[in-house]
């Protein structure tokens, strides 16, 4: 099948999913969402692909969520009570009550939190090849991923906790590097190099941008040595003690948090100025100050 934002191509039993919105690094929009879950759809049968690469095209792997798509995560729905009906004098009101703006944000966000989950559930290992950028809802997307390597100039991190929301998973980071690290990472909106990165425990490994994608297809193809089989059950047992150590849940508390984020006076700003002046002006007032 051809996608309209992902490319896939085999290699023996190694299949390659290429982010491919190289004019936004490669920032998850509704249909690179739906692309990339369509081709792992399509590349989950049979023995025939036993390991799946994951890489973005152009100078990064993944700014973030797409905020310019008019679907993100962060843009909250308008409250849909209405009056429907004139009630009799002294009788309760006859109201059409719907949901609240936060509740529809709230579930939004747990769906996509459900989407990550079911991709780290995947039966086959999922391995990121991450150059450039991986911000934001990247680190949602490696988090989703078995093993992440990385460029040693790579930039990871959340920019946008400084006035935005939370990447819904966190990108499983208090569990991957510890709770102090994680909230020196979210606390300051900083990002750490692929080096560093390596250090904290968010990549496996780390290698010259020029030699990165030799050595991730190298281990794929080492990964693709083990039956099938195999790959599954060590991949699922795994994930079971994650998940008996909380790492479902924990990413699924992600929607609450987030929900709350988003009506907070700094996040309600950042739409105002987004929405009157432009997500670059907007993206100046949050960053501003950090900048020395």
């Amino acid at each position: 099948m051809t996608y309209e934002t992902v490319e896939v191509e085999t290699e023996g039993a190694v299949a390659t999913i290429t982010l491919n919105r190289p004019d936004r690094i490669n920032a998850l929009s509704p249909q690179l969402r739906d692309d990339l879950e369509a081709a792992l759809a399509e590349l989950k049968p049979g023995d025939s692909v036993r390991v799946i690469r994951i890489r973005g095209a152009g100078r990064g792997f993944c700014s973030g969520y797409d905020m310019g798509s008019g679907s993100s995560i962060y843009k909250m729905a308008p409250s849909s009570g209405e009056q429907v009906e004139t009630p009799e004098p002294g009788s309760r009101p006859m109201v059409e009550l719907g949901e609240s703006s936060a509740v529809l944000d709230r579930e939004r966000v747990r769906e996509g939190i459900e989407r990550w989950l079911a991709m780290m559930s995947y039966r086959k290992p999922i391995v990121s090849q991450v150059h450039g950028h991986c911000l934001a809802g990247g680190l949602d997307l490696i988090g989703a991923t078995d093993v992440v390597y990385a460029a040693e100039d790579a930039k990871f991190g959340h920019p946008a906790g400084r006035g935005l929301g939370i990447p819904p998973t966190l990108g499983l980071l208090p569990q991957k590097i510890g709770l102090a690290r994680a909230k020196e990472l979210f606390f300051t909106g900083d990002t750490v190099d692929g080096v560093e990165a390596q250090r904290l425990g968010i990549v496996n490994k780390v290698f010259p941008a020029a030699e990165l994608g030799d050595a991730t297809m190298a281990l794929c193809q080492r990964m693709a040595l083990v039956p099938l089989d195999a790959l599954t059950l060590h991949k699922s047992v795994i994930n079971r003690w994650g998940e008996i150590m909380g790492m479902r849940l924990g990413a699924l508390e992600g929607a609450e948090f987030d929900a709350l984020f988003h009506v907070t006076p700094a996040s309600v700003e950042f739409g105002k100025i987004s929405g009157s002046q432009g997500l670059r002006e907007a993206l100046a007032w949050r960053d501003g100050p950090f900048r020395t």
